[in-house]
């Protein structure tokens, strides 16, 4: 990693001190509680597993921020370092127990021959006196004997005896505990991903007034009868008003989502009535006070305002839900994508970002045409082929498509909706075309030409530009073979071939 390449980086007050290449969401000086509640600095982590001392970490310049990646990666590095630790005791233990265990066995040879020379001498061994023999007698039998020096040299032998004796018995306990617990934890039977999500809607959705959601092209979307809402604020009265019976609700849905999408600026407990500020003291409170498991990697949390909409973790500002979905996915790394190192918080999320590495030749079923991804194609199987039907809200007229419904509306319920750029003021008829509009406008350019610098938003843009440094010529004329860069431009040009013909058929 060159100085050079990453000096703007270094530069940035929120990088991540551990990799340089993301902005960093968690402090490495600051006290967190992890999932099982034990406290843990990210610095201390990075000291005592890997011997590194961060420079200038106290400075007031300098970055002392962490990514959710490397905060993965140093939880596993101190479990892995406990791990370790733990189990060279283990090993040191057994092989005290063994040393001890051999000391025990020439114990019991010289006890034997110890009854033997007795024997010989017509003493009482050990057996042969019952409980109710004074000990004092058994010790001054043997001093007389010559078999001990003293009385304390007598005592000092049987207490040092029965001490090594229950160490060992308690060496070999702990080990039995420990295999024992080895062998439930590979007995528990690893619960599914669907299973997971199903468990943690129930309890979510039941114990806790969270108000649960879908959302689909910049519509808010009922999580029990998917009718569309522009306003969370309307479906939370809708829930209210048609779903107050969870149990019943629960009971009718067919398909779950791979994560349940909340609303918790509300959140309470609905048997004890307490305030719940996260997921995370959701997740604590039910598991002590309740004795119920919520699966925190399935659910996507949110404290959903009017746009532009808040991140509840960083505070950062989204003029689009869409984008605030996509940026929990930096806060919520439950996936790592293999190919590039991006996390997501769900694996479906993961799998529709890994189609975007797999170029090649996808024709479609229906019609024939090629395209060039798997996410092409589905994009192209859902505009162009799709057997959704989006009904009217008022009349309930099945129509294919939401531009048809907007037209609809607005047409035979004279009920037409203004969407306001909050940026540039320009206004649109569908809301999803405002997100596009604001996202493709007014987004963050954090696309970087590798070449001359110049940053766009989106990666098409930046794909675009590219062909200017490559001098790549994707778009041919199948008349005269020449080659342009843009689609437009070949569409100009074949404009002038149909003037040709028209000249043609003229003369």
């Amino acid at each position: 990693m060159a100085l050079d390449d990453i000096s703007d980086r270094i530069s940035q007050p929120h990088v991540c001190r551990c990799c340089l290449s993301a902005n960093g969401i968690w402090d490495l000086t600051t006290v967190y509680l992890s999932d099982t509640g034990i406290k843990e600095v990210f610095a201390e982590i990075l000291r005592s597993c890997l011997g590194i001392n961060l420079s200038h970490i106290n400075e007031m310049d300098s970055s002392k921020l962490v990514c959710e990646i490397c905060v993965n990666q140093l939880r596993s590095t101190s479990k892995f370092h406990k791990q370790v630790v733990h189990a060279d005791k283990c090993f040191s233990q057994y092989h005290e127990s063994r040393k001890d265990h051999a000391k025990s066995n020439s114990n019991k040879k010289i006890n034997k021959t110890l009854h033997k020379e007795m024997m010989k001498k017509n003493i009482k061994s050990d057996s042969e006196y019952d409980s109710d023999t004074p000990i004092a007698k058994i010790k001054h039998a043997l001093c007389e004997n010559g078999f001990v020096n003293s009385d304390s040299e007598c005592y000092d032998n049987c207490e040092s005896k029965v001490n090594i004796l229950k160490q060992y018995e308690d060496r070999v306990d702990n080990l039995n505990t420990e295999r024992d617990a080895d062998k439930m934890i590979k007995n528990i039977k690893q619960v599914s991903e669907r299973k997971r999500v199903i468990l943690t809607c129930g309890t979510v959705l039941r114990e806790t007034t969270a108000c649960p959601f879908r959302h689909h092209k910049s519509w808010f979307q009922c999580f029990f009868c998917s009718q569309d809402f522009m306003e969370i604020d309307s479906l939370r009265n809708h829930n209210l008003q048609f779903h107050s019976d969870i149990e019943t609700e629960l009971k009718k849905i067919k398909r779950y989502p791979r994560s349940l999408q909340i609303d918790i600026s509300n959140l309470e407990c609905r048997n004890c009535h307490l305030n719940l500020t996260d997921v995370e003291m959701m997740k604590r409170h039910f598991v002590e006070k309740h004795n119920k498991l919520i699966y925190k990697e399935c659910i996507a949390d949110y404290k959903v305002n009017a746009s532009p909409y808040t991140c509840h973790i960083c505070k950062r500002e989204f003029h689009v839900f869409r984008t605030l979905t996509t940026h929990l996915n930096e806060h919520y790394a439950n996936c790592i994508c293999d190919v590039c190192g991006k996390s997501f918080l769900n694996t479906k999320r993961l799998k529709v970002h890994k189609r975007t590495h797999e170029n090649g030749s996808y024709p479609c079923n229906e019609c024939g045409k090629v395209l060039k991804t798997k996410t092409s194609k589905a994009n192209h199987m859902e505009s162009a082929h799709s057997k959704r039907v989006i009904k009217c809200q008022i009349c309930f007229e099945p129509m294919k498509h939401y531009n048809d419904r907007v037209k609809h509306m607005s047409e035979v319920h004279n009920i037409t909706h203004k969407f306001k750029c909050p940026m540039c003021s320009r206004e649109y008829n569908i809301k999803h075309y405002l997100a596009t509009h604001i996202r493709q406008t007014h987004g963050h350019k954090n696309k970087k030409c590798v070449e001359c610098g110049m940053a766009f938003i989106t990666n098409h843009g930046l794909k675009k530009h590219m062909s200017k440094h490559t001098g790549e010529r994707p778009f041919s004329c199948s008349i005269c073979c020449k080659s342009y860069a843009r689609s437009y431009t070949l569409r100009e040009h074949m404009r002038a071939h149909e003037n040709d013909k028209r000249l043609v058929g003229v003369a």
